[in-house]
């Protein structure tokens, strides 16, 4: 009994790792993403904005 339970922690650990992993690479490729489209494609239009909102990104290992 306490293998299964050893083993459910290390599953619980391991999700962990992969959940933080995955929102940690989605946070920098968004930011590199809004860099370059304020920076490079932004250029050539007046200050126009539509407005902000959060967003979020729901995958299987968490928001």
């Amino acid at each position: 009994m306490s293998k299964s339970i050893s083993n459910m922690d290390w599953a619980n650990q391991l999700e962990s790792v992969i959940r933080q992993f995955v929102k940690e690479k989605l946070e920098l490729i968004m930011r590199e993403e809004i860099k370059n489209f304020l920076e490079i494609e932004q250029a050539d239009t007046s200050n126009m904005r539509n407005g902000y909102y959060q967003r979020n990104l729901d995958t299987q290992y968490g928001r």
